[in-house]
């Protein structure tokens, strides 16, 4: 097997849309948030470093080990989506309030929200649970994993 092959989809076919709309964004523990002097927030990730380049560079003295951060600012739109993540809205409500405050189309909407999620799943700096969207409250037992991985 080729070592950098992509891995093949899930059988199934993964979630359909509507189920990944009920999930829940929940911000992880390890992004640190600000906002700048325009309203725009800024985030700070920690940056997962790739073991093979982390011991060179401490062999080369260029790292001490400290975890590495990289600062994202968003836009006024992903500044608005990110102040809605509070861990009980869901992915589509999200949405349905993005397209009401922009004047967006439903379905436009949940395309941009879901691909802002996606993209800031993939740094770490959010995951997913499901809820219950009466009550708003996670699954018993769930918690939210740390950034990048790491405990």
């Amino acid at each position: 097997m080729f070592p950098f092959k992509k891995p093949a989809p899930p059988a199934d076919g993964g979630l359909s849309r509507r189920q990944a709309l009920a999930l829940c964004p929940v911000v992880s523990r390890d992004v640190g948030v600000d906002e700048t002097a325009a309203g725009l927030v800024r985030l700070s990730l920690p940056v997962a470093v790739r073991p093979a380049l982390a011991g060179l560079a401490r062999r080369l003295g260029l790292w001490d080990g400290r975890v590495l951060r990289k600062t994202v600012e968003l836009d006024a739109m992903g500044s608005t989506v990110w102040r809605l993540i509070d861990g009980r809205r869901t992915a589509g409500d999200i949405a349905a309030a993005l397209a009401a405050r922009y004047g967006l189309d439903a379905r436009e909407a949940e395309l941009a929200v879901a691909a802002f999620l996606r993209q800031l799943g993939r740094r770490g700096a959010v995951a997913v649970a499901r809820g219950d969207a009466e009550t708003g409250e996670r699954e018993a037992g769930e918690k939210m994993p740390p950034a990048a991985g790491r405990d």
